[in-house]
């Protein structure tokens, strides 16, 4: 699926600042608004408002930003697909909500089951992948009840949703009343309520739990990125589950320094075979390649040794490059030998 195109959805350019992103980007999520859309209308409406979100997610975050810029993605889930923000309408509108004395209005439409943990991983981890095990605390269907919150499976009809599971709510704003259908609270979206709870839960359906799983970290995955992996999250009543989402931090390479998918390596030369050339041996990430250094190679020259970067991670088949600059090391200790040499060295300049 071909990447989509941020600037294009939000109707800005690549050199616009931030502050007309986040105006078009307002001016947008009001326009298609779910809310304000006719009933056969209302489906196409919520796409365009989702892609309004994701691009102002990504467009909005220098790093993520940068990451887009450069041909990736701001989160991957074992499959590399990308995520957006978590809470859909409520969380894209609080900013615009905000400062306008309405607070409070607008009520969550599913609860929250992700669960965010963050780990560090070797910089050579991260260039060519690696699997990891992970211990964490989540709640699971509770194994008393399985996950039904009900000591006997008995329940009532929710008398102020009429076992709907939603209510109807109306609140008036700076933009005009919406109207919004959201969870019920008295029966948390079930609409019905169970008479005798289990004491195991406390009629939560769920119970707390250490668990431990294995991550497959991509190849090329950098510092900061997300992993996101489906149905990992904590579970809620009735076995629904949420994701995990994993936050990598890589550490720094001794020698190594990574932007983007290119490496970066300072390799130093005596001054005889900066002025002399001939072969050297540099250091990459697999091996040590042998490079031919021109006469007279001053310092602060960049070689350039091609596909010996790091995977993109959208695209194994394809690797950046590594670049090295030259630092040509002047000799603070000298032997008579090389001081009667530079001497002689010296009368040359002089002469030539």
């Amino acid at each position: 699926m071909a990447k989509k195109d941020y600037y294009e959805i939000l109707e800005v350019k690549k050199t616009d600042s931030e502050e007309t992103i986040k105006k078009n980007y307002k001016k947008l999520a009001l326009k298609y608004h779910p809310d304000k859309a006719s009933e056969d209308k209302k489906k196409e409406y919520e796409e365009k408002f989702k892609e309004i979100n994701e691009a102002y997610t990504t467009l909005s975050d220098k790093e993520k930003k940068r990451k887009y810029d450069m041909g990736g993605s701001g989160g991957f889930t074992q499959d590399s697909s990308s995520r957006g923000r978590q809470g859909g309408f409520s969380d894209i509108f609080e900013d615009l909500l905000r400062g306008s004395g309405f607070h409070g209005g607008f009520q969550e439409e599913q609860e929250d089951l992700d669960l965010h943990y963050q780990i560090t991983i070797e910089f050579t981890e991260a260039v060519f992948g690696c699997e990891k095990e992970l211990s964490i605390k989540k709640d699971i269907p509770c194994k008393t009840c399985n996950g039904t919150g009900s000591k006997d499976n008995k329940f009532e009809t929710c008398k102020t949703c009429n076992g709907q599971g939603r209510i109807n709510k109306t609140q008036t704003t700076p933009w005009g009343t919406m109207r919004r259908t959201v969870t019920c609270n008295e029966c948390n979206g079930e609409g019905k309520i169970t008479k005798d709870k289990c004491k195991n839960c406390n009629g939560s359906g769920t119970e707390n739990s250490k668990e431990k799983i294995k991550i497959k970290i991509p190849k090329g995955i950098d510092n900061g990125q997300t992993i996101r992996v489906r149905g990992a999250g904590n579970a809620s009543k009735n076995n629904q589950t949420g994701d995990l989402f994993l936050e990598i931090q890589v550490k720094p390479h001794k020698i190594f320094k990574r932007d983007g998918f290119d490496i970066y390596i300072k390799f130093p030369v005596t001054f005889a075979r900066a002025a002399l050339g001939g072969e050297i041996s540099i250091p990459t990430l697999t091996k040590e390649v042998k490079v031919k250094l021109a006469k007279g190679t001053e310092s602060g020259a960049i070689l350039r040794l091609k596909e010996h970067g790091i995977p993109f991670i959208n695209n194994p088949y394809q690797t950046g490059d590594q670049f090295v600059e030259i630092k040509v090391e002047t000799p603070k200790k000298l032997s008579k030998a090389q001081i009667k040499l530079f001497k002689e060295l010296e009368k040359l300049d002089e002469e030539s």
